[in-house]
């Protein structure tokens, strides 16, 4: 595994963010709008032959309790990480934690943004940053 790229799945947008598995570090890259998940799955495709993508890293939105009971989010990312799945070939498509994501994201947003004083991406692709840099650090890197 070496590049790889994460997604916050929402309903509206996807954030998105990339890393190098060799390096251990996640940027955030972009957001897309959601405007269904045929042509999101064709979109995120292109992405992954533009950039040689080894692995796709999406997150699922467990519950908070301990049981995680399949909710309606939960069913959807499945769904959507079915349908990538059958479109991006030899691409490894994992499921990742993403408990509290948006709200860590949120704050690297504040702090990129203090430090450019613009905003230059959505929150989404925040989240998406925090997902890849806890899965790079579950695995070691």
């Amino acid at each position: 595994m070496r590049k790889v790229l994460a997604l916050d799945y929402g309903t509206k947008r996807v954030g998105v963010a990339t890393g190098d598995a060799d390096f251990g570090i996640a940027f955030p890259r972009a957001v897309i709008g959601n405007k269904g998940v045929e042509g999101l799955v064709e979109e995120i495709n292109r992405l992954c032959e533009e950039l040689e993508v080894d692995t796709i890293v999406v997150g699922l939105p467990l519950n908070m309790d301990e049981e995680h009971e399949e909710n309606e989010m939960m069913q959807e990312v499945r769904y959507f990480v079915k349908e990538l799945r059958e479109t991006v070939g030899d691409i490894d498509v994992e499921l990742f934690d993403e408990r509290l994501s948006t709200f860590e994201g949120k704050d690297l947003m504040r702090d990129a943004e203090k430090k450019s004083g613009k905003e230059e991406l959505g929150r989404d692709a925040y989240a998406a940053q925090v997902i890849l840099q806890r899965f790079f650090d579950k695995l070691g890197t």
